[in-house]
């Protein structure tokens, strides 16, 4: 079994030297500075201090571990001291304080008295090879246990034979610090003249004459005394305690006489050997530790630890020594080898099993600073890979073996401290074998997201954050000059407003345009927005654009912000307040949504942001979000008020849903209304949500959004067929007011939901057509543009008429039928039978039922129109003039417009 325990420690021992090796031979930072340079640079910062302050209390106990042997050497040569109470406390930090003022006598010291230890020690060992061969062979030796070599001994003693209390787990904590030195040659790194050839060649070398050496002990002193005399002396059982203590000669004189019988020529030479080769390793020990302690220190990770950094004239570091020092003491007060072997044990095994795992890693991730001899060759990767992942897995084995408790442990003290570390979030310059993972994860997962059906499908929204800095606007967040196109606003409340969003568990991209900006600005505003998103605690990524105009910068935005799957689907931007008298400025907004919607994103803009609950204002707001649902655009309008409603400003808002609706009668208003409830509800959205039906008489109040809506849900059908994504029409929120009648209304009636039975009996919402319109609301500014929505309304309704009728032909050519044109062309709504003399009063009737109902909600939710034309700067400003009709005496109003090709589905 002892042979055992040499070949696993062994195992660890040459893993870990193979992955010492590659990251030595390397080239680069990896390979300077010693094992913690090597596991910091590779693993990272906090992993690397975590793993090196771990690998730093090793090799204090590994001195205070050598200092105690070194007592326990002593008091083989002198019994008698053994009668002091506490001797191996006493000698013990005595030995400590001793070796570590010669330390603080500088390298050079421990490194003359390096060839004197050298010498003793191979003197000691020859001393017990040669007292094994020549052991006596008498009777009275022999009845003692001492056989001399002896084939039968040996067979007798290969089985295992352990006392009770002691297992195999305990023996091998105490036998693997027998390998503990194999970074001796990296803790040197700084002054080897070949550092990768030196620490292969030195350390494989060491291991393995280790190897055999502690082999040949063992099976030779198995060989030469019966198990008996081995583990008691030669007195047996009756007079023996625990065996470990009594072998290390621990208050049982008996004991000791193992030593003074076998070695040769005489045991007192033998015990100073002993005595002097355990000062020589705990001198090593103390010599690395506060070299380790200060190098961990100088990388300023923990700012507790940053005044060790310090060295003196000498450059040696004086205030880590004496730390080092302090701590020694105070562990070599525990006094007992059985307690420190396994915490010294696990501590190594850690840094081991992480010195593993940086190889593994970095060979597996093709990393290209990681260049070990032979990397490019298949072989040598194998065996990179091979080595180190047999390295790991010993190393966790052993730990495991000697100790679960101890384990688990070490493991969370290491977990501890890297937390410690990432809490207090100290920067560093160099990257990691994690980071690498990480960058791996995410590229693959980038790659694996199909972009089409990641928009569509499950939709969350990924929002692109659109303000402008510079031309008057603050950018600073505060409000701008009035003649910005982001006046009054605050631009960085737009983020605030989307923190209010997050509950959408998507991603948001801040993309600040800078007009005509310095790169002081640029800087400013970088760092400005990258603190907004932390304090919103906003998952996403900011950027500043340079450009010459806000509508030009946002177009670069709309384009180029996210990459593959996470691209955004959604721009959120603010509505221009100051918009009159300033054509070009509207038109180049109005240009900017149909940009945004050409190329596939969702639309929110926030209008009147100054009454936004949001940074200083941000209050519990009461009262009611009103959801004007009118005929499309109605799952993107539930879902951001459920998201709204997520947020601790919003949650104690009730949301009402009003549906606009043409010519319906009591018993469609009824079905609506009942299956967007029971939609709602299996949605698991908006509890106790209030839903109403507003029933218009007149078609022209809301003709913006009716003219070409027939062929927008047949194109809409055809792209969600295309997609073959294989959604149920039943577990996805309505898009269309259509959607809603869909598998409840007949056959004939689906085709065209929208023309609905007429029923004399209209509900309390309905909307009766004789009611007067207020002639004292002063809408003479706008009256010319608003007059220009109906003739352009009226433009695109013929158009659509004429490519109805073009598409029908081809479509009946194409099957062989005649062509039947529908009497109504492509648009099935019912058209307008009144004639206005005003064409602008339907929208200003519209909006007076909108502030009838909303003027004192908390929030207005209004899907926006589909823009008719931007040809002119007047088209562009008609656009404007009728939203800003419809929302008129609102005070917080988000309008919204979707693609409708978003689906969102329940499980």
């Amino acid at each position: 079994m002892s042979s055992a325990m040499l070949v696993l420690s062994f195992i660890v021992a040459f893993c870990t030297t193979s992955c010492l090796s590659a990251i030595a031979s390397s080239g680069g930072v990896v390979s300077e500075g010693g094992p913690y340079h090597m596991l910091s640079r590779s693993l990272g910062p906090y992993a690397g201090a975590s793993v090196g302050i771990t690998y730093y209390l090793g090799f204090a106990l590994l001195g205070v571990l050598e200092s105690v042997g070194a007592v326990d050497a002593l008091v083989m040569a002198a019994p008698s001291l053994a009668d002091i109470p506490g001797y191996h406390q006493i000698f013990g930090g005595s030995l400590v304080l001793i070796l570590n003022v010669v330390v603080w006598g500088g390298i050079h010291v421990v490194t003359k008295l390096g060839v004197f230890f050298v010498v003793v020690v191979g003197l000691t060992i020859l001393m017990f090879y040669v007292g094994i061969f020549v052991s006596p062979q008498s009777d009275a030796i022999e009845i003692a246990g001492v056989t001399g070599l002896s084939a039968s001994t040996l067979s007798d003693n290969l089985g295992p034979s352990y006392d009770d209390g002691v297992r195999f787990g305990t023996v091998l904590s105490i036998v693997f610090p027998c390998f503990t030195g194999i970074l001796s040659g990296a803790n040197r790194a700084d002054v080897l003249r070949d550092p990768p050839k030196s620490i292969r060649n030195g350390t494989f070398g060491a291991i393995t004459i280790s190897l055999f050496m502690y082999l040949s002990f063992m099976l030779l002193w198995g060989a030469v005394a019966t198990s008996d005399y081995l583990k008691h002396g030669p007195y047996g059982t009756e007079a023996a305690a625990a065996h470990l203590r009594r072998l290390a000669g621990v208050n049982n004189d008996e004991a000791r006489t193992i030593v003074g019988q076998i070695v040769w020529p005489h045991r007192i030479p033998a015990y100073v050997g002993i005595f002097i080769s355990s000062v020589s390793q705990a001198l090593q020990c103390f010599t690395v530790a506060p070299r380790l302690m200060q190098s961990i220190s100088a990388d300023n990770l923990l700012p507790i630890l940053k005044p060790l950094s310090v060295v003196n004239r000498k450059r040696e570091p004086a205030r880590a020594v004496l730390v080092t020092t302090i701590l020694s003491i105070a562990l070599s007060m525990i006094g007992n080898l059985d307690l420190i072997a396994p915490l010294l044990t696990m501590c190594f095994l850690v840094c081991y099993a992480f010195m593993n795992v940086s190889c593994l890693m970095l060979t597996l991730l093709k990393t290209p600073t990681w260049r070990p001899a032979g990397i490019f060759r298949r072989r040598f990767r194998l065996w990179y890979i091979l080595s180190s992942f047999v390295g790991v897995v010993a190393a966790l084995a052993v730990m495991i073996i000697v100790s679960v408790y101890w384990t688990i442990g070490v493991l969370v003290l290491a977990a501890l401290l890297y937390l410690y570390l990432d809490w207090v979030g100290a920067e560093a310059e160099w990257g990691s074998g994690f980071a690498g993972l990480r960058y791996n994860f995410a590229l693959t997962a980038l790659q694996g997201l199909q972009e089409k059906v990641h928009k569509r499908i499950n939709w969350r929204p990924q929002v692109l954050v659109l303000y402008q800095v510079g031309n008057g606007a603050d950018h600073s967040g505060g409000d701008g000059d009035t003649n910005s196109m982001l006046s009054k606003t605050g631009c960085h409340d737009l983020l605030r407003f989307y923190g209010q969003m997050r509950k959408g568990r998507g991603m948001c991209i801040a993309s600040a345009i800078v007009v005509d900006g310095d790169d002081k600005r640029v800087a400013a505003e970088r760092s400005r927005v990258a603190e907004v998103m932390a304090q919103e605690s906003l998952q996403g990524f900011a950027d500043v654009v340079v450009a010459p105009s806000f509508g030009e910068g946002a177009s670069y935005a709309v384009q180029l912000a996210g990459i593959g799957g996470l691209r955004p689907n959604s721009v959120l931007l603010a509505w221009p307040s100051n918009w009159q008298g300033r054509s070009d400025e509207a038109c180049e907004f109005v240009r900017l949504l149909q940009f945004a919607t050409n190329t596939g994103k969702a639309i929110m803009c926030v209008k009147n942001m100054s009454f936004m609950p949001v940074g200083e204002r941000s209050i519990p707001m009461n009262g009611t979000i009103d959801v004007w649902w009118m005929i499309h655009d109605g799952g993107f309008l539930l879902l951001c008020a459920h998201f709204l409603k997520q947020h601790k400003v919003w949650r104690g808002c009730q949301v009402r849903v009003l549906l606009v609706m043409e010519h319906a009668d009591d018993e469609a208003t009824e079905t609506a209304k009942s299956n967007l409830r029971k939609l709602l509800t299996g949605h698991r959205l908006l509890d106790n949500v209030v839903i109403e039906v507003v029933v218009l008489h007149d078609d022209a109040m809301i003709e913006p959004y009716t003219y070409d809506w027939t062929m927008k849900v047949n194109n809409r059908g055809d792209d969600l067929a295309a997609t073959e994504i294989g959604f149920k029409r039943q577990n996805t929120l309505p898009t269309s007011l259509d959607d809603l009648f869909n598998g409840v209304l007949p056959a004939k009636e689906q085709q065209n939901p929208s023309s609905l039975p007429h029923h004399p009996s209209l509900q309390q919402r309905r909307v009766p057509n004789t009611k007067p319109f207020d002639e004292d609301l002063e809408w003479n500014v706008e009256s010319d543009l608003l007059s220009n929505v109906h003739n352009k309304i009226e433009e695109r309704r013929s158009y659509m008429d004429r490519l109805a009728q073009v598409n029908a032909f081809s479509s009946n050519s194409q099957s062989g039928n005649s062509l039947k044109v529908p009497s109504g062309g492509a648009s099935q709504r019912r058209p307008s039978t009144v004639v206005h003399p005003n064409s602008a009063r339907p929208y200003m009737r519209m909006n007076s039922i909108i502030a009838e109902r909303s003027k004192d909600s908390a929030l207005v939710m209004m899907n926006m129109p589909d823009i008719w034309s931007t040809e002119t700067e007047k088209d562009c400003a008609s656009y404007m003039a009728y939203c800003d009709c419809l929302t008129k005496s609102l005070d917080r109003v988000l309008l919204l417009h979707s693609t409708g090709m978003e689906v969102f589905t329940r499980f």
